[in-house]
């Protein structure tokens, strides 16, 4: 993954904790959403995020190409 811009990552995080609690997500994949949430914020400039819950979804599930699909 190339770092682009790490403001927001924590933001980030706690953004997709919150998302897969809320979603009833079982620990271990509520951990790998938020993961996944922050780590593809630290490819876009800027503090916010603008990934979909579908891309984010598709990193936590092993797709390691960390692209966002635009």
């Amino acid at each position: 993954m190339h770092i682009v811009d790490r403001v927001g990552g924590g933001d980030s995080f706690g953004g997709g904790l919150i998302y897969a609690c809320l979603n009833d997500y079982d620990p271990q994949a509520t951990i790998e959403f938020a993961v996944a949430a922050s780590c593809l914020k630290h490819s876009i400039e800027g503090d916010f995020n603008m990934v979909s819950v579908d891309e984010v979804k598709k990193l936590a599930g092993g797709d390691a190409s960390g692209r966002v699909q635009r």
